[in-house]
């Protein structure tokens, strides 16, 4: 009669421990899943910020040569010659009336 009631109890305490732990696999399956989504969607979002990043360094740079030529002689004198009409020492200008 014991070994009847132990084996009852035990297969009760079976099913209990095997119900307890597919939950508790399935909950650390969904958890890990969850965690692994936000993973992807944060490597994107450092992807887009770094594309983003490297534009921005390219601008600057581009700004930056900008920022040299127009302090150069250079562009100074193209400035004189086109919007100011100005020429240097002994040059001659000829106009095409046509």
């Amino acid at each position: 009669m014991k070994q009847i009631e132990n084996k009852k109890k035990s297969s009760k305490f079976n099913k209990l421990y095997f119900i307890t732990m597919f939950f508790i696999v399935l909950s650390f399956s969904s958890y890990l899943f969850y965690k692994y989504d936000n993973l992807m969607e944060y490597n994107e979002k450092i992807q887009q910020l770094n594309e983003e990043i490297d534009a921005a360094n390219k601008k600057n740079e581009d700004l930056k040569y900008q920022t040299e030529y127009k302090n150069s002689n250079e562009y100074i004198e193209k400035i004189a010659r086109d919007k100011l009409g100005m020429v240097k020492n002994n040059e001659i200008i000829f106009y095409d009336n046509n």
